[in-house]
């Protein structure tokens, strides 16, 4: 197993994975405390798109990911601004029009099947070395703003309204929030897919949550569910020969369930 580690494109799938299984946990927390779980199916569906355009076009996958998953993001969040439409109907129109849009670039454009389920799985393998850095970077992105403004998220959690009482700028803090979570389900699809982000995004969160009795410790504790996921799932992926995203998933689903044989105090 150490001279596939020893691989370039294994190797860098390895390091990105690590950097992804310690910090987009964070980024987890932030989806479960902040109700935003529409967002994340929303983004999942636009994903699809962005992977679409990008076989359609023969652009780089990750830009499209990352620049569909913003703008999805600021267009949820401006329909949901000022009530002009609750949050989980806004989720539900971007998704269906984001499907629709991807069949019909698929069709229009006559992308082959089999790439295109390749956009659902994902793959950790191709990972080049600026998306190496871009990983990095939004790892310790994520990792540096949830320390330094750990106050502030801790009040933006418990109430909006009082974090509008408490914070100058908490309407900025929660924007910057939801950016990082587009962010970070963008560059999942590139390890596990659109059907398995919840692996590294939300799992490792709800397995802490069975042991964490404050939010500081829920964040330390998530990370380190993901970073063990990231290790395990990908180092057996390798030893069994299955494929790493599917691999990440069933090693985070296991790590879930175990955790339910400890009881909750």
């Amino acid at each position: 197993m150490l001279e596939l580690l020893l691989l370039p494109p294994i190797l860098k799938g390895f390091v990105a994975l690590l950097f992804a299984g310690c910090a987009f946990p964070l980024a987890g927390v932030m989806v479960t405390r902040l109700d935003m779980l529409p967002l994340r199916y929303m983004l999942m569906h636009s994903l699809l798109l962005g992977g679409a355009i990008a076989l359609a076009l023969n652009l780089p996958p990750l830009v499209c990911y990352i620049v569909l998953s913003l703008l999805t993001v600021l267009l949820m969040v401006w329909m949901s601004s000022g009530n002009l439409v609750h949050l989980g109907l806004s989720s539900a129109v971007l998704m269906v029009l984001s499907m629709a849009l991807a069949s019909v670039i698929v069709q229009v454009f006559d992308v082959p099947a089999k790439d295109t389920l390749e956009l659902i799985w994902g793959s950790p393998y191709t990972i080049t070395v600026p998306e190496l850095a871009i990983f990095a970077s939004l790892s310790v992105v994520v990792v540096l703003y949830v320390s330094l403004y750990a106050r502030e998220i801790s009040i933006l959690f418990f109430d909006r309204d009082v974090a509008r009482t408490l914070l100058r700028h908490s309407e900025v803090h929660r924007y910057v929030m939801v950016v990082l979570i587009a962010l970070v389900v963008a560059l999942s699809m590139r390890f596990v897919g659109a059907l398995l982000i919840d692996a590294l995004l939300i799992l490792p969160v709800i397995t802490a949550s069975r042991v964490a009795r404050s939010l500081r410790r829920l964040f330390i504790y998530s990370s380190l569910v993901g970073f063990s996921v990231a290790v395990i799932g990908y180092l057996a992926s390798l030893a069994l020969d299955f494929p790493p995203g599917a691999t990440v998933a069933i090693v985070s689903s296991l790590f879930y369930l175990i955790s339910l044989l400890r009881p909750v105090d």
